[in-house]
């Protein structure tokens, strides 16, 4: 099932903030997914918004990643321009999802539907790997919604998506109160508007609906092994060192083990040898640490490798993607002397962006500025 944050923003055009600045300020803030939503806007107004929202992300190694609503036109015209969004949202009476599916550059974009009844979420486009079930209640952002659903029909509904092996979001009218119900009933995500943008502190919200979601689907299991994914400067090494200790369960550092194994540091296997080099011997030491639970900090290139997911699925380690901001990481990680890919800017965001869809395989884990020890026991308290 598609892995997807516990909120997701929604753009809202009446507010005076701009939409890219809106975008802008929650990716900032942590979400990694925000969906652009142009209504009342003109199109000409929406598709200046979104392309300017969608340049901005791409020059920030992908960050957040933007879901279009509605405008298949709009996606495809950012997608002419290289500038391909992550995904679309389209409604009933919108463009078929399957035809979506066909348009030049959108091949690989996630794609969403609002499903409202029994008859919608039992029969969604298989083109779909998500889908929204609602209205949850009324919403003044949506003056046109369907007559609401409540609790019983989200819980109905997200029974459905999953038995599709579809990914549920709940929408419509939904206030940060309503958290502990909606994941209750079976929603991955809660799609909020109103409730997000009053919000005096959205990554404070972020962080409240991540503790909530973990409390009704706990992130592993006690007495499993862990792998942390993600980039180089997300903190991984930490994290997994506090989890470790608290969990009193032996930590790897990839990397850290891969030197050892060369005799030689990280750059200078790189110098020397290449890195296909490193990589064959960074598969090799991973798989000698996968014969008992322990604690593993994988370096940012190798959750990549299929191989390496097989054999970390098939010893039954849970991964986790430390989904850290792409500038917080560069703030940390950037021209470390031990970091080979890690010297120029550019380059590392554009090598962020592109290994983003293989770490977004993994269940997220998203600091929301928060530091390891408070993560750490978050997920253990889930």
């Amino acid at each position: 099932m598609l892995q997807l944050p516990p909120l997701y923003p929604i753009t809202d055009a009446t507010r005076p903030e701009p939409l890219s600045e809106q975008i802008r300020r929650l990716g900032a803030a942590g979400f990694p997914l925000v969906q652009f939503r142009g209504k009342p806007l003109g199109a000409s107004d929406q598709w200046e918004e979104l392309r300017k929202a969608l340049a901005e992300s791409a020059a920030n190694g992908g960050w957040p990643w933007i879901c279009v609503n509605d405008r298949a036109d709009l996606a495809l015209l950012a997608a002419r321009e290289g500038l391909r969004p992550w995904g679309l949202h389209l409604g009933q009476g919108d463009l078929p999802t399957a035809e979506a599916r066909k348009l030049p550059g959108l091949a690989h974009c996630h794609l969403g539907a609002s499903t409202h009844a029994a008859s919608e979420w039992e029969g969604v486009d298989p083109a779909c790997d998500h889908a929204g079930i609602g209205p949850f209640r009324g919403t003044a952002t949506k003056a046109d919604h369907a007559a609401p659903i409540g609790l019983e029909g989200l819980a109905a509904g997200c029974a459905a998506l999953r038995r599709q092996g579809l990914a549920p979001v709940a929408i419509g009218g939904l206030e940060p109160g309503d958290l502990d119900a909606c994941f209750g009933a079976g929603a991955e995500a809660l799609a909020m508007v109103g409730g997000l943008h009053r919000a005096a502190d959205p990554a404070a919200l972020g962080w409240t609906a991540q503790q909530a979601r973990w409390r009704v689907r706990p992130p592993f299991r006690r007495g499993q092994g862990l792998v942390l994914v993600g980039g180089s400067g997300a903190g991984k090494t930490t994290l997994g060192r506090e989890l470790a200790r608290r969990l009193g369960l032996p930590f790897t550092d990839l990397d850290e083990a891969v030197a050892a194994a060369a005799g030689k540091p990280i750059a200078a296997l790189f110098a020397a040898d290449g890195e296909a080099a490193f990589r064959h011997l960074e598969h090799a030491t991973l798989a000698h640490r996968l014969d008992h639970p322990r604690v593993i900090a994988l370096g940012g290139g190798a959750w990549e490798d299929p191989d390496t997911r097989q054999a970390v699925a098939a010893a039954g380690f849970q991964p986790l993607w430390l989904a850290e901001t792409p500038e917080r990481a560069w703030a940390r990680a950037g021209r470390d002397p031990e970091r080979p890919l890690a010297q120029d800017r550019t380059a590392f965001l554009a090598r962020w962006a592109a290994r983003t869809p293989a770490w977004s395989l993994a269940p997220m884990v998203l600091p929301f500025g928060r530091e390891s020890g408070d993560l750490a026991a978050a997920l253990l308290e889930s």
